[in-house]
């Protein structure tokens, strides 16, 4: 007896929860089509909707036609002027085939990076020996070693992701002999690195052949260029004093800086001069917005660590409020950082510390190229002058 009233009250239990779960299926299939029904295109856009009832949806069909959904102005705006961008960089193409000095990675990487976008059509072509001369710059901390280090970056992104973006191969090349056939003698007195080079671009000048797609009467000639930093007194001086470049003002001094025996080859000004002696269009390019900072260097502390030591200088210095209301002496600011004291001793506005007069006269004395500061061994002793 009691095994049949139990098992009865299991089967009741199950059929009611069957019951509750369609009856829940339903409602929510209900309120679904509801809300369609009112979002749709009869139900107007609900960013203008005052009424909030959604139940005189059917009136509102039959008095006037259906309303499709408005985007905002601004929406629109910034589609159609997307599309006209696009149609922009499509329609301006510089070169069908552009061969890139070692020049125009360094001083005029935003240029490499705006052929690299999509929608260009630009094949661009890295010589051999303008990778040697970035593996030759970017060894140190100057601010062109930053540079060539984040030309390097760019390519080592793009080359193998991007198939306009090529290296030159290593047949890719002509008889630097084979250029000046027309004369006696081939010139002399050009260094090896602007001949690979000029052998690069000149191998793709002979080389260049049309589209498959193009039929071979109507296809012109692919047009090749060797792009070089340009020459003029503007552009050579931005590249060589970068306007964002700061002076390193660190409290302790720092050595004299070394320039880079390679840095010629930066300048480009000998690729231009041969270039033009083989008969190579030259596109000049003038140096980018990036060009006295690296990658996402921006900030004055980061731009004063890359011309030398951190200081604290670039920091400490305190808000226009806080100078003229003065500040508690162990208060601290938002981000974390000891405000300057107001109408402290003479260095307090300029420093951490003030430097001692003996280090004044060492710092002075250490950036005087013709004085030689002398280092002792250990357990040398100095000698009195006589």
């Amino acid at each position: 007896m009691a095994q049949t009233k139990g098992a009865a009250i299991a089967s009741n239990k199950l059929a009611m929860s069957r019951a509750l779960g369609a009856a829940f299926l339903n409602h929510q299939v209900q309120q679904l089509e509801k809300t369609v029904t009112d979002v749709g295109p009869g139900g107007g856009n609900w960013r203008e909707r005052r009424n909030p009832n959604v139940h005189d949806h059917h009136k509102r069909s039959r008095a006037a036609p259906a309303k499709a959904p408005s985007k905002r102005d601004g929406e629109v705006a910034d589609a159609d002027f997307d599309r006209t961008r696009k149609r922009e960089a499509a329609a301006v193409k510089d070169a069908d085939i552009i061969v890139v000095d070692a020049s125009v990675l360094v001083h005029a990487l935003s240029q490499v990076k705006k052929w690299c976008r999509d929608g260009r059509e630009e094949v661009i072509i890295v010589p051999l020996e303008a990778l040697n001369t970035l593996d030759l710059l970017k060894k140190g901390m100057s601010s062109l070693a930053q540079r060539a280090r984040a030309a390097s970056r760019i390519l080592e992104a793009q080359v193998g992701t991007n198939p306009r973006i090529r290296v030159q191969r290593d047949d890719a090349f002509v008889l630097w002999d084979s250029i000046f056939d027309n004369k006696v003698a081939p010139p002399t007195g050009s260094p090896e690195w602007v001949r690979r080079t000029i052998c690069c671009a000149r191998w793709e000048v002979n080389h260049a052949t049309a589209p498959a797609t193009a039929t071979a009467a109507a296809a012109p000639k692919p047009r090749v260029v060797l792009a070089v930093l340009s020459q003029s007194a503007e552009a050579q001086s931005e590249a060589i004093f970068p306007p964002h470049a700061h002076a390193s003002s660190s409290p302790v001094p720092l050595p004299a800086p070394q320039t880079n025996r390679h840095e010629p080859r930066s300048s480009g000004a000998l690729v231009t001069q041969w270039a033009a002696k083989a008969g190579i269009e030259v596109f000049e390019v003038t140096p980018g917005a990036d060009a006295g900072r690296g990658p996402h260097n921006t900030s004055p502390s980061r731009d004063a660590a890359a011309n030398g030591r951190r200081s604290p200088q670039t920091t400490r210095q305190a808000p226009e409020g806080e100078r003229k209301r003065g500040v508690r002496r162990n208060s601290y600011r938002f981000d974390g950082e000891r405000p300057v004291m107001a109408g402290g001793r003479a260095g307090a506005g300029v420093g951490l510390v003030e430097r001692p007069p003996a280090v004044m006269a060492m710092m002075e004395m250490v950036a005087q190229p013709q004085r030689v500061v002398r280092v002792l061994a250990r357990g040398e002793k100095l000698e009195p002058d006589t």
